[in-house]
């Protein structure tokens, strides 16, 4: 259980949280454009009778699913733009892009493509899922997945098509050295040019793939800079320059102190801040508006709070500033017009011995126990247009 408390201090953290709850300011309507949903693959491929179930009482109205390359493929494909080759591994995928048709997502999914295999990692010697991948690889990759998510494709032993998928982001924090490299060469920030690359590849493809109009976002930035990474509006600034082409905007703004909630962000630069969160955010729309000349929508397609768990006592806000936090995100994205997708990082936490870093974002604990969390998210969303989700 990644959390030691006991059923009755649980209970009376829960009941302090409502009634921090009762004391937040009503939620403000000038955002009618607003859809919350979440990104937990593990969850709602682990457990999808549960996952559809929570999908349904917190209002979702957008899913966001990690189509990681590297897991995608048992190896090198033989064809790589063969949708059939064996190589390939569709389960998790088609399945969740059923359930969520099943359950009034119909076009309601966002696919995130990225995480280099090291077959087709560009850079000698590394094999790293961060490695820039080579171009006609990466190509293929999105040709197939683009594909077989058309609306039209029909799987061998099935009887429909599988659901189409419109929208389609690609790479994930790609200003962060973790994520995508190169970052900097020489002193230069080359990793906006090739982020570029990748993009109007993949716009490329989707778009000879289909016979709809794709939605495409661009971005996903990690929240700030940092040694090896690149602040996200000089990423930014560099995506414009390499003529970036997309439909939509999307940012992770994490808190650089948890503790801090909506406040966080605040005294930043008004130019380049070091990193974006809730509380600097208008601020991250204003400068965006001016480096693309336009106002495109902005969705926020990753973010939360962890709670403290066995095993993680840093970067974690309480279990009640999770609870008034989630419900006040809600009320100041909705303050926002140009946002229109609001994604919540888990559902459900991870565990604590998941290999690597373990998440404690979820709305519920690993062993399923609601955390208030959950009920203030609940009381929040149903404020918002009614979810399509059944």
């Amino acid at each position: 259980m990644p959390l030691r408390l006991t059923q009755a201090r649980r209970i009376l953290i829960t009941l302090v949280a409502c009634c921090a709850l009762l004391a937040l300011p009503a939620l403000a309507s000038a955002n009618k454009n607003l859809r919350v949903g979440f990104l937990d693959n593990a969850y709602g491929q682990g457990y999808p009778n549960d996952f559809w179930l929570d999908a349904v009482a917190l209002n979702v109205g957008f899913m966001r699913w990690d189509l990681q390359w590297k897991h995608l493929t048992t190896g090198k494909p033989k064809n790589p733009r063969d949708v059939e080759d064996p190589a390939y591994l569709w389960a998790a995928s088609d399945a969740f892009v059923r359930g969520a048709a099943a359950h009034g997502l119909q076009d309601r999914v966002m696919f995130t493509l990225w995480a280099t295999p090291a077959w087709a990692s560009s850079l000698s010697a590394s094999g790293s899922a961060a490695d820039m991948p080579k171009i006609d690889a990466w190509r293929a990759f999105v040709h197939v997945v683009a594909t077989r998510y058309s609306g039209t494709y029909t799987p061998p032993g099935a009887t429909t098509p599988l659901p189409r998928v419109i929208s389609y982001e690609t790479w994930n924090e790609p200003n962060a050295v973790f994520a995508l490299r190169p970052q900097i060469v020489n002193g230069k920030e080359v990793s906006p040019a090739n982020y570029v690359k990748l993009l109007n590849a993949l716009k490329s493809e989707v778009s000879a793939a289909v016979k709809f109009k794709p939605t495409f976002v661009a971005g996903a930035l990690y929240k700030q800079g940092g040694p090896g990474s690149v602040r996200p509006v000089t990423f930014l600034r560099g995506m414009a320059a390499a003529r970036a082409k997309f439909d939509v905007l999307s940012v992770h703004p994490y808190n650089n102190n948890p503790r801090l909630g909506l406040k966080d962000g605040l005294g930043q630069s008004t130019a380049n801040p070091k990193f974006i969160a809730i509380g600097n955010f208008q601020n991250f729309i204003t400068i965006s508006n001016q480096i693309f000349g336009k106002k495109y929508p902005i969705w926020v397609t990753e973010f939360g709070w962890q709670t403290p768990s066995d095993g993680k006592s840093q970067y974690v806000a309480t279990i009640k500033q999770q609870s008034e936090f989630a419900y006040e995100s809600i009320l100041r994205f909705k303050q926002l017009p140009q946002v229109e997708r609001m994604t919540w990082f888990l559902v459900r936490d991870d565990p604590p011995e998941y290999p690597g870093a373990f998440y404690t974002t979820g709305l519920r604990y690993f062993d399923g126990t609601k955390k208030p969390s959950y009920g203030t998210w609940v009381a929040a969303a149903r404020t918002l247009r009614h979810s399509p989700v059944k």
